[in-house]
């Protein structure tokens, strides 16, 4: 059975020592539940702060709504700032306008996708997750039928993911294939 794999990606990449990881520590004590984070649209800007959004269940182990962060680089680390309104001016100076809420992979119950081959171009996972976290890519991570699987997606149709697909050969040099998105994802 498939978890909502944003998170996974984000969970693994803990402890490889890259920017993405290391703000989402600073980010998660900001939570009133932090192993519940789950992220998404994770970016980093030019000045190496690290963009995104990312929600957590309550006391009541009810998910809220995502919430826009920015991750600032300080010589220490990361100083993390929610913003909880949409309208921290902090956040939004960094990052941008807020982005709207992002739509659950988990709820797509068909489509394509973009796996990631497995093979020498792999190494470690929470490596390559990083890798692809880091330029751009919104990666999640599956076990399916005992295998490990990185994609992107799902997409609404065959030619976006192909486009993902060439965006990632030409911009990373990691080969992938277009796959039909199984059905049972949202289980």
């Amino acid at each position: 059975m498939r978890r909502l794999t944003a998170v996974a990606a984000m969970v693994l990449m803990a402890g490889c020592g890259s920017d993405v990881s290391t703000s989402s520590k600073a980010v998660s004590q900001l939570l009133e539940n932090p192993g519940t984070a789950k992220y998404a649209n994770v970016r980093t800007t030019p000045q190496g702060n690290v963009c995104g959004q990312v929600k957590s269940k309550d006391s009541s182990g009810n998910y809220g709504g995502y919430q826009s962060y920015v991750a600032l680089k300080t010589a220490d680390g990361f100083t993390a700032i929610l913003d909880k309104d949409g309208n921290n001016a902090q956040v939004q100076a960094a990052c941008g306008p807020a982005l709207p809420q992002p739509v659950e992979a988990a709820v797509a119950t068909s489509g394509w996708e973009v796996q990631i081959v497995q093979g020498s171009n792999m190494g470690a996972l929470s490596d390559m997750t990083s890798r692809l976290v880091e330029h751009g890519f919104m990666a999640s991570i599956a076990q399916r039928d005992g295998v490990t699987q990185v994609y992107l997606g799902p997409f609404a149709d065959k030619a976006e993911a192909e486009r993902k697909k060439a965006e990632l050969m030409s911009g990373q040099g990691i080969e992938a294939v277009v796959v039909p998105h199984p059905v049972d994802a949202a289980k």
